[in-house]
């Protein structure tokens, strides 16, 4: 499973066990993993009982609450990426050196060399959680969910789906060789993502995601936002998945992302109903 397409994106952290499987869709929806399933007597059918038709003046509004945070994210995206962004296009707007050369490289390969012999066997609890389980770190930090804070929640989706963005476009441009690509040895406790490594998405996002939840949270938690970002980052470094330099890199683009996001309507919109939640 990889990054951007597996466990981070499309498996546990976004559609798996913490929003569709154990938690939403798997054993408290109904069934033990994946889509819940709601058993109904064939004798006995719920349609088969009388019901008042709709009575409304108006048909009704799909309600914002019965909206997929993930699918209603993806509409903050023509907004960013449009020629409409009201400070201007977005690329111009985000500024990325190349990542180091290989002489550097090499000394950042003997880093990460150390750290999986002194920091992994410690860290791999975290490196693993953080693999798979990415966005509720921050939940867990704040002490909400996504019901007690629907509009903050869908703010992390929104952070997330551009950053997603945003980091492969830089991956692309860069195809940055994986750390155990050049030193195989370093083994990485967790399958490598199928995408290169500059700069590093997790460092990328967690980052986005802390300075963004700054802007609605209350200040005595901005410490601890930019401490859990960092640890995240840190812990692909530890794993051999990221070099420092990727993470610095990741750190680079947040910050500019964010002001970007700004200038885009569904994200003011969203924010301003986050900052209105109870903290």
């Amino acid at each position: 499973m990889s990054e951007f397409g597996g466990s981070w994106q499309g498996g546990s952290w976004q559609g798996g066990s913490w929003q569709g499987g154990s938690w939403q869709g798997g054993s408290w929806g109904g069934g033990s993993s994946g889509t819940p399933t709601f058993a109904m007597r064939a004798d006995r059918p719920l349609a088969d009982f009388a019901v008042a038709p709709y009575t409304g003046a108006a048909f009704p509004d799909y309600p914002g609450r019965y909206w997929d945070p993930d699918l209603w994210a993806l509409t903050v995206l023509t907004e960013f990426f449009g020629p409409g962004l009201l400070g201007g296009y977005w690329q111009p707007r985000i500024i990325l050196p190349g990542p180091p050369g290989m002489a550097a490289t090499l000394v950042e390969i003997n880093r990460l060399l150390v750290l999986a012999v002194t920091e992994r066997p410690e860290a791999m609890g975290e490196i693993i959680q953080q693999h798979q389980n990415f966005q509720v770190a921050w939940l867990q930090l704040l002490t909400i969910d996504p019901g007690t804070h629907p509009n903050t929640f869908l703010l992390m989706k929104l952070v997330a789906r551009v950053g997603e963005v945003v980091m492969m476009h830089f991956k692309r441009i860069h195809h940055r060789a994986r750390p155990s690509q050049i030193c195989p040895t370093l083994f990485p406790p967790v399958p490598v993502p199928g995408h290169a490594s500059y700069p590093a998405g997790h460092g990328l996002i967690a980052h986005l995601t802390s300075i963004a939840l700054m802007e609605v949270v209350p200040a005595t938690l901005h410490p601890a936002l930019l401490e859990l970002a960092r640890i995240v980052g840190f812990n692909r470094e530890i794993a051999g998945l990221h070099y420092e330099s990727d993470t610095a890199a990741g750190v680079q683009v947040a910050n500019q992302v964010l002001p970007i996001l700004n200038d885009c309507p569904t994200y003011q919109l969203v924010k301003g109903l986050a900052a209105a939640e109870p903290w």
